[in-house]
């Protein structure tokens, strides 16, 4: 298995990639918010959500 292997990423693994960085960088960033605070178990569901079909397209045989 290569792990750093050159892929072809669809324009929708690359949305949902980008929308769990975002989602990420809400919670490291304004972890100390009151609002993030209340909804973090939200937005670690939504990032969990988004980041499991690009790494499954990443590693799986078929997006080589």
């Amino acid at each position: 298995m290569k792990l750093l292997g050159s892929r072809v990423w669809s324009a929708v693994d690359i949305g949902m990639l980008k929308w769990c960085c975002v989602l990420t960088g809400m919670i490291a960033g304004a972890y100390l918010s009151d609002f993030t605070k209340r909804h973090v178990w939200l937005f670690v569901i939504a990032v969990v959500a988004l980041a499991i079909k690009p790494t499954i397209t990443y590693f799986s045989q078929e997006g080589a």
